[in-house]
């Protein structure tokens, strides 16, 4: 089977025609979907990832799950001509290997070889954020931007680049990592990346700290209600309806990352120069334009130089299907590129 090589990554004529499948593969769920060549979703499926079930069991229920994205946009998967996936983990996305997902237990998995077998169709493995970045630059908030930075806030960090109308990945595949920026060399363990201070997960651990000094905080209540009591229980929704009742410890430590991720974007605009930068993930979808305003007035208080001040800082516009559309779009590209 014919599989893409460097050059499909390069600027050239699409000639790929048919529908495409997307997967956008978490360590939670697996989201897959149908896209014909305009980037419209034609039929989609969502299946749980039971990751603890081992490889072989996750990648079943993809190939379950491609059938049954093809049963609801009402194709036989004859007709689908490539597979794109978007996978939690630095990609060698050159040789379709998805080098190490933690979420997943994985380690130097030749993803692409096993399904390109199994399905018997040409397949694209990259990050899950390079494919929703990608997703954006095409058919979503990014669309006839050009360059362009992402930043995925959620239960982590992660970020993505599209120079010269392509993805950017490094020699190394693991460019656009910003989670993993040192914010505080000083600091101990778990304490110094950007990830550790303005995800959900880190906001979640320093309201947590900080509960003990508002005891009218609203977080009280959420965590009675929970089974076990747990900070797990504090999602974006939780998060996005204390801020908008004014809680003064959700606040003030959503303002405090929102500041400090701005700042980050600001570092990655004074070096790039790029004009526009792109906003997603749960967090960002949870917490809405508050959120995205805060992140933009730090961006525009530390970029440099103030030229650069009128860069856009846009919210997805694709949401949770920039990574399935993405992925699909992308097959579309590199195997239509040969």
């Amino acid at each position: 089977m014919t599989q893409p090589s460097l050059r499909c990554a390069l600027m050239g004529k699409n000639r790929l025609s048919g529908p495409v499948v997307g997967v956008d593969c978490g360590g939670t769920n697996i989201a897959i979907g149908v896209v014909d060549e305009k980037g419209r979703l034609l039929g989609r499926c969502k299946r749980k990832t039971k990751a603890m079930e081992g490889r072989d069991k996750v990648i079943e229920r993809i190939i379950e799950g491609i059938s049954r994205a093809c049963d609801d946009a009402k194709i036989s998967f004859k007709s689908v001509t490539a597979v794109g996936v978007g996978a939690p983990s630095a990609v060698d996305w050159k040789n379709g290997v998805v080098l190490h997902a933690g979420n997943l237990g994985w380690k130097r998995v030749p993803l692409r070889d096993i399904l390109s077998k199994k399905l018997d169709r040409p397949v694209v493995v990259d990050n899950d954020v390079n494919v929703a970045t990608f997703g954006e630059s095409r058919v979503g908030a990014g669309k006839g931007r050009g360059d362009l930075i992402s930043v995925w806030v959620g239960t982590g960090i992660g970020g993505g680049l599209v120079l010269n109308g392509q993805l950017w990945r490094g020699p190394l595949h693991t460019a656009g990592e910003i989670g993993h920026v040192i914010m505080f060399p000083g600091a101990g363990p778990g304490h110094r990346k950007l990830e550790e201070h303005c995800s959900r997960t880190a906001m979640v651990r320093s309201m947590m700290l900080l509960l003990g000094h508002y005891p009218d905080t609203m977080l009280r209540e959420f965590l009675k209600r929970s089974d076990d009591g747990e900070e797990t229980s504090i999602g974006s929704g939780v998060i996005a309806e204390c801020m908008e009742k004014g809680d003064p410890l959700v606040t003030s430590v959503v303002h405090a990352s929102a500041d400090l991720l701005g700042l980050a974007i600001a570092n990655f605009l004074t070096v790039l120069s790029v004009p526009t930068v792109i906003l997603g993930g749960g967090v960002t979808e949870a917490l809405g334009k508050p959120w995205l305003h805060r992140v933009k007035e730090s961006v525009e208080q530390h970029v440099f130089p103030s030229s650069l001040r009128k860069c856009e800082v846009l919210r997805s516009e694709l949401g949770d299907d920039a990574g399935l559309l993405g992925a699909a779009m992308l097959a579309r590209e590199v195997v239509g590129s040969e």
